[in-house]
C-alpha cells in the first residue's frame, strides 16, 4: 500500500520519490495510529458496562435516600407547624381574655419556651 500511495504521488505530483515514500508512510503510520486509538475507545466503552452498572445501582440509592428524607423532612415540618399553630392559638385566646391584649399574647408566647416570641 506503502509502495502504491508513493508511486502516485511520485508520478502524478511534483515531489521525488523520496518525498512521496515519506508521505506515502506518514500517511500509512496517520491511518494506522487512528485505527489503534478506534479500536481503544471502542473496547474502553465496551469493558465499562459493569461500571454504569454500579454507577446506576448508586444514582438509584441516592434517589430512594433523598426520597425517604424528604418524607421525613415534610413530617417534621408537619409537626413544627403544628406545634406553631398551637402556640398562636394559646396566645390568641389569652390575648382576647386579657385588658392588654398584645402584652397576654407576648407573655404567653414567651411562657411557651425559648426563642418564642422574641
Amino acid at each position: 500500500m506503502i509502495a502504491l500511495l508513493a508511486t502516485f504521488l511520485s508520478t502524478k505530483t511534483a515531489l521525488g520519490p523520496k518525498a512521496a515514500e515519506w508521505i506515502a508512510r506518514g500517511a500509512f503510520l496517520a491511518l494506522a495510529a487512528l485505527a489503534l486509538w478506534l479500536a481503544y475507545c471502542w473496547s474502553w466503552d465496551r469493558g465499562r458496562d459493569h461500571e454504569r452498572a454500579k454507577w446506576e445501582a448508586a444514582a438509584e440509592h441516592l434517589e430512594d435516600a433523598d426520597a425517604a428524607a424528604d418524607a421525613e423532612a415534610i413530617d417534621v415540618a408537619h409537626d413544627a407547624q403544628k406545634d406553631i399553630d398551637d402556640g398562636n392559638k394559646r396566645a390568641e385566646d389569652a390575648a382576647r381574655g386579657s385588658d392588654d391584649p398584645l402584652a397576654a399574647g407576648i407573655g404567653e408566647l414567651r411562657r411557651q419556651g425559648p426563642r418564642q416570641g422574641d
